[in-house]
Parts: C-alpha cells; sequence; structure tokens
C-alpha cells in the first residue's frame, strides 16, 4: 500500500512545531547577527571554518558513523538505562535502521508502557514502513493513556485517511478542530480535511 507523503510528514506534528520554532529561531538570530561570524562550539558546527563554510559530505558521514558507533557502546553497557536506550534507538531511526530502532524503543515500553513519546516514535516508525496496524495499536495505546491527546488523535485520522476510511478521518479531524480552535492542531486538521476534499474531487 503507498501512502501519501502528506499523511507520513504530518503524523509529526510535534517535530514539525519544533522544526519550525527552531527554523524561526535561526532565521531571527541570522539577520540580527550579521555583523558576527562567530560559529557555535558544538558538534553539529565543529569543523566549520570562520567563514561559514560548511563540513564537507563525507565529514558529516564519518562524525554520524562514529556518533552510532559511541552510542551503540553506551548502550551495550548499560542495556538496562532508558535513556542510553533511546538516546540510540534515535540515532539507529536516523541511520535508516527502522527494525532495530523499534526493537529498542519496543524494549523501553516494555519497562514503561506509559511512555508517550515513545509510543509516537514507534506510532511513526511502523506507519512509514506501511504497517497501519501496529501504528493503530500504538495510537490507541496512547489515547488509553490520555483520551485527549491531541497527536494521538490526529494520527488516528492520517492512519485512517491512509487505510482509505476517508469519512472517518474526516470526522476525527473536524472533532479536533472544534475541540481545540484557533490552535496549530486545529489548523493542521482543517488543512488535512481540504486536502481529503481535493483528492474526492479528482
Amino acid at each position: 500500500m503507498k501512502i501519501k507523503p502528506l499523511y507520513i510528514y504530518i503524523i509529526l506534528f510535534a517535530s514539525f512545531i519544533i522544526g519550525v520554532i527552531v527554523f524561526t529561531n535561526i532565521s531571527s538570530s541570522s539577520s540580527n547577527d550579521k555583523t558576527t561570524n562567530k560559529i557555535p562550539d558544538d558538534e553539529i558546527h565543529k569543523g566549520m571554518g570562520n567563514d561559514g563554510e560548511m563540513p564537507s559530505g563525507m565529514n558529516v558521514m564519518e562524525d554520524a558513523r562514529k556518533k552510532l558507533e559511541e552510542l551503540k557502546l553506551s548502550y551495550e553497557k548499560n542495556p538496562d538505562d532508558t535513556l542510553k536506550i533511546k538516546e540510540y534507538a534515535e540515532m539507529l531511526k536516523f541511520a535508516h535502521q527502522t527494525e532495530k530502532s523499534i526493537e529498542l524503543y519496543e524494549k523501553i515500553i516494555k519497562k514503561g508502557p506509559d511512555r508517550i513519546d515513545v509510543l509516537l516514535e514507534l506510532t511513526f516508525l511502523y506507519f512509514n514502513n506501511g504497517n497501519l496496524d501496529k501504528a493503530e495499536k500504538y495510537t490507541n495505546d496512547i489515547l488509553k493513556i490520555n483520551k485527549d491527546h491531541q497527536i494521538g488523535t490526529y494520527n488516528l485520522g492520517a492512519i485512517a485517511a491512509s487505510r482509505g476510511d476517508n469519512a472517518k478521518a474526516k470526522s476525527i479531524w473536524q472533532g479536533l478542530a472544534k475541540k481545540y480552535p484557533n490552535t496549530d492542531i486545529a489548523l493542521i486538521a482543517q488543512q488535512s480535511i481540504m486536502e481529503l476534499e481535493k483528492a474526492n474531487q479528482k
């Protein structure tokens, strides 16, 4: 089953909002500090010159490989530390090692079944893999913990839409927009409804 990219990206609503905030802050900082060329001394910017030269793709890949290895070793030394497990699982996710990432996230859930942050990660990974049954299971787990969870509720609509049940998706998103008017989730829900209606008109 081919899943529309729209739902793949919107399902990460929380990350989307964080990304917008980060981008806005960076843009604002850039415009306000044009007279200075100081580069942050952190892992991301390490290796960049004062002239703003970006590191090469080879350097970035090597840094990522080293970081992945470091996190693996840290996890192996602390296999029951959920913080170490999550750090490693996140890096594996970005490295497209989905199955291993899922395995580690599910290990965390066995230790703490009420970890909504981890349940959201599992929802996305299974959704992105096209396993809608698993994505729906973890979404329902979120809503059992918090029946008013906005992202979980939205995701339930995204899963319904991906199954072709547009009526159910529309109903869920309309409910969100009505319950949380003038909010980011309401705006995204309304935009998603518009996308469904456009698709139905084709």
